[in-house]
């Protein structure tokens, strides 16, 4: 009697080999696989990233805007005593704190320039009519100011009261 093989009749019926894929198959299809994950692995930090770097600016837009909005409705005559000696706090959600903690991640300070523009006359005639103030955000991990992260605004607020 024959020894039975992969290929031969049981029960009546002709077995074929079995098809499927080599070992060397197996792992050079694991290999593109892996190499395609690597790939979208590195897109997606390069895509958190950015997506991080997005929300900073629009949390910095927010907070410039509302104290820029402070410093315009602050009377012309009180922007030195009342907004320019104050420091603001904010967190990463562009809410204000009273003062500076763990949370906070912009300190935002300000200064009074005198404005000039080219070909005018002496910066005395526009300090009575119209203020330059400059608008300095740092960010900060907690309460250390990161080096490096400071952005300035120009904010120009005209006296809209007696010269």
């Amino acid at each position: 009697m024959k020894i039975a093989t992969f290929a031969t009749r049981v029960s009546g019926k002709k077995l074929t080999a079995a098809g499927g894929f080599s070992l060397i198959e197996v792992v050079l299809a694991l290999g593109v696989m892996s190499m395609s994950l690597m790939g979208m692995l590195g897109l997606t930090l390069v895509g958190l990233t950015s997506m991080r770097e997005a929300m900073d600016q629009t949390v910095l837009t927010q907070i410039v805007q509302r104290v820029s909005s402070e410093v315009q409705l602050t009377p012309f005559d009180k922007l030195d005593t009342s907004i320019l000696a104050r420091t603001f706090y904010f967190n990463a959600e562009a809410i204000e704190q009273t003062a500076a903690d763990d949370t906070t991640r912009f300190v935002v300070t300000l200064s009074r320039q005198a404005p000039s523009f080219p070909q005018s006359g002496t910066a005395q005639d526009f300090q009575r009519s119209l203020a330059s103030i400059r608008i300095f955000v740092n960010q900060t991990t907690g309460v250390t100011v990161t080096p490096g992260r400071q952005t300035s605004f120009a904010v120009l607020v005209p006296n809209s009261g007696e010269l």
